[in-house]
């Protein structure tokens, strides 16, 4: 029996529906795969970051935020002293500045340490220290610094310079995350090192990092032995720790009391 042109157009109407159901679906499933696929990697990111860095640290009141690669250990601050009046000073001696050099960094916020081993020739290892410090010029911001708070990252360079006896060098801009895509804010740091500065008999580099929003700045010096043996993972945490550096970016009132506001309970909530 002839089939009548009726009959044919339902065919050709079923047929192309089918073909555009499974294009559809084929261009749903591939959509599906990549996000998968990009879930994924921002899991494995997470598990990493675990993995690579301690639990998120906040200075007193909440002013700055970072998690450090994990084999560091802060180094306690001194309690602020209670005057008669009822008004806090700092005391004479904090044990987060360095006792390995004369050098008193400004405006320090935080401080850690850790043992590293470090190649010494012929096989030799040593065991020997590195740092982290965490500045801002925040609270120079409400002091009678504050005309000069904007000049703390290059104050800070010239007061190595002479601390050290040695020049900055590879002075940069860096981005973090440098990587595509980005699951944190990237933010941009001025970077430059002092290299080959002799401590005991092993040469050490200060990397600094310094980040700005808006008035406020906040600093790393990453303070590491050279020859440190690559098991260690130091050198790939670091990028992860400039990630999660983050400070408020609004400056305090011109006159804030500086060791009252530190002496007070941290919000709850953060800045």
């Amino acid at each position: 029996m002839n089939s009548s042109p009726c009959d044919f157009s339902k065919r050709s109407w079923v047929f192309t529906s089918a073909v555009f159901f499974l294009f559809v679906a084929g261009c749903g499933f591939a959509e599906y795969e990549a996000r998968l696929a990009e879930t994924k990697k921002y899991y494995a990111y997470l598990d990493k970051i675990e993995q690579s860095l301690s639990p998120k640290w906040s200075a007193a009141s909440n002013l700055i935020d970072l998690r450090v690669p994990s084999q560091f250990t802060p180094i306690p601050a001194a309690a602020l002293i209670q005057k008669d009046d009822g008004t806090f000073e700092q005391p004479a001696i904090d044990p987060r500045q360095p006792d390995y050099l004369n050098l008193t960094f400004p405006e320090l916020h935080g401080a850690w340490e850790s043992v590293f081993k470090v190649a010494k020739g012929g096989g030799v290892f040593e065991e020997r220290k590195g740092y982290i410090y965490v500045l801002s010029n925040y609270w120079e911001l409400a002091g009678e610094h504050a005309t000069d708070a904007g000049e703390f990252v290059n104050n800070l360079k010239v007061y190595l310079s002479e601390k050290l006896r040695i020049s900055p060098s590879d002075e940069t801009t860096q981005v973090h995350p440098k990587v595509s895509p980005a699951y944190q804010i990237q933010s941009t740091f001025d970077v430059c090192s002092f290299k080959g500065k002799d401590i005991d008999g092993t040469n050490y580099t200060f990397e600094v990092y310094g980040k700005k929003l808006g008035s406020v700045i906040g600093v790393i010096v990453v303070v590491l032995p050279e020859g440190i043996e690559n098991a260690q993972k130091v050198n790939e945490r670091i990028p992860m720790m400039l990630e999660s550096f983050n400070f408020t970016s609004t400056p305090p009132k011109v006159g804030t009391d500086k060791n009252a506001a530190q002496a007070k309970p941290a919000p709850a909530s953060g800045f």
